[in-house]
């Protein structure tokens, strides 16, 4: 049966694994189709084709587009082809935006006393740099205990040194995913701030756009999977789901984690593959 987790993050953006040594655990955790889905870029999926290859493991190019500002609203998209210059140009102006919101954020923490080499941090990020290589830093420097308590503290949402993304309509980011042949999937709904009866309208509004998929398996749903497992066949949108692995550490699952409790891991992981080739 086929064993998928279709959510996880490398070096190319905020997770510790390059796409080679996730090829390495995703193989280790009996996983056999896969997706790495960097937030707002594409930079790591030739390697982790390249990594796929060399261990015989199925593999789906993703990305994560953060999408709606501050409301967190965060579009996986499959199949993308990573020199598609329309959505090169898309992310390299997403890379433009975070680059100065990281740069005012670590000027904001600076001001405050904390001791961070911003051009050291930056050189060392993927192309898709953000808050949490912020966090890393602080628990580096001895600031923090962990990167949670920097983001509770520090640059979460009310901080002083927080500063809001620029907005992006979630629609937008998926007729733009349609449009260049891929399949568009709404991440994690249950990290989503809105209350449901707010929340089902806006998962109508863009399927209407294009929305193809609901990722129901993902350890922020977990309490809930037979809802939204539910909402999406009822609606004919994919069910997908994966762990979104970062680096390990709380708040993110580990690669595989989902699959126990997702019954029908091998059918919808093969209907989104299918889904994939026919867009492709």
């Amino acid at each position: 049966m086929m064993r998928p987790d279709l959510h996880m993050h490398s070096t190319a953006s905020d997770g510790t694994c390059t796409p080679y040594e996730l090829a390495r655990l995703v193989q280790r955790a009996d996983v056999t189709l896969f997706s790495v889905t960097d937030h707002d870029t594409m930079t790591g999926i030739p390697e982790a084709i390249d990594a796929a290859y060399e261990r015989g493991l199925a593999f789906i190019p993703g990305v994560e587009i953060s999408t709606e500002g501050d409301e967190e609203v965060h579009i996986l998209g499959y199949g993308v082809k990573y020199n598609d210059p329309v959505l090169t140009a898309f992310f390299d102006q997403m890379e433009q935006e975070r680059i100065k919101r990281f740069r005012t954020m670590g000027k904001r923490l600076i001001e405050q006393g904390y001791e961070l080499p911003l051009d050291n941090i930056m050189s060392s990020a993927g192309a898709s740099i953000g808050r949490p290589h912020l966090a890393r830093a602080l628990v580096a420097a001895g600031y923090v205990q962990n990167t949670q308590e920097a983001f509770q503290k520090l640059i979460g949402k009310g901080c002083y040194a927080y500063v809001p993304r620029d907005y992006l309509a979630a629609s937008k980011a998926v007729s733009l995913l349609r449009e260049r042949g891929a399949v568009p999937v709404c991440a994690h709904p249950g990290l989503i701030r809105w209350p449901i009866e707010k929340l089902l309208p806006m998962i109508k509004a863009w399927q209407d756009a294009g929305l193809m998929g609901i990722e129901v398996y993902h350890p922020a749903n977990k309490d809930n999977y037979a809802m939204w497992d539910r909402l999406a066949r009822e609606r004919r949108l994919l069910v997908t789901g994966g762990s979104d692995y970062h680096d390990g550490s709380p708040g993110h699952g580990l690669i595989g984690e989902t699959i126990p409790a997702w019954r029908t891991a091998g059918e919808d992981g093969w209907a989104l593959f299918q889904a994939v080739r026919q867009k492709n």
